[in-house]
């Protein structure tokens, strides 16, 4: 899966089901991967709470990201 109505679906809707997109576009800088927007991670209560605040998991936590 690459861009398109799927991802867009997946980017709205993951959250609700415990997931998140793991690797966001235009935040390689901090997680040190290309973006995938096809890349989804359980996090279970806090997906939402990650999906709003529009931060990396990494950001969220006040964790250091990897190198890109």
């Amino acid at each position: 899966m690459t861009n398109g109505p799927a991802a867009e679906w997946i980017s709205a809707n993951a959250h609700k089901y415990g997931f998140i997109v793991r690797y966001q576009s235009g935040k390689e800088h901090i997680t040190g991967y290309s973006a995938e927007p096809w890349h989804l991670r359980y996090i279970g209560g806090q997906a939402t709470a990650v999906h709003e605040s529009g931060q990396t998991l990494e950001e969220y936590l006040g964790v250091p990201g990897g190198s890109y």
